[in-house]
């Protein structure tokens, strides 16, 4: 398991620096949601003082949340932002605070379902 760790703390670094900022985030959704927010694993810090997100695979209209994991400033994360598929949205948030990003996602399936925000200006980091 250490090995693991290590291996996906190195892998996560020489991507870091090799200069990208853009991620496909993957939220599973649990069979039988209805109207609830569901956050990703992952962690997101701007890398700039705002970052955009975009609509990835399987996400229709829907709203996008932001969690304060680690921030230095007070501020509040907690109404959603738009997302319509095909629309980058600009959303603020402070530089070099963590974050869990999430969205409004209905699953009436009997089964888990896999959604994706692509995000840019982000570096991420796993739970």
């Amino acid at each position: 398991m250490k090995r693991l760790g290590f291996l996906l703390c190195f892998i996560l670094g020489l991507t870091g620096c090799s200069g990208r900022n853009e991620f496909d985030i993957g939220i599973t959704v649990p069979a039988g949601s209805e109207s609830m927010v569901v956050y990703a694993d992952e962690q997101i810090s701007p890398t700039k003082s705002s970052f955009t997100v975009s609509a990835g695979e399987g996400l229709g209209d829907t709203a996008v949340y932001l969690k304060p994991v680690e921030v230095q400033e007070e501020n509040t994360y907690e109404e959603g932002i738009y997302l319509t598929p095909g629309v980058p949205v600009k959303i603020e948030a402070e530089k070099g605070g963590w974050f869990r990003i999430g969205a409004s996602v209905q699953n009436p399936t009997e089964e888990d379902m896999e959604v994706f925000l692509h995000v840019e200006g982000v570096e991420v980091r796993i739970e």
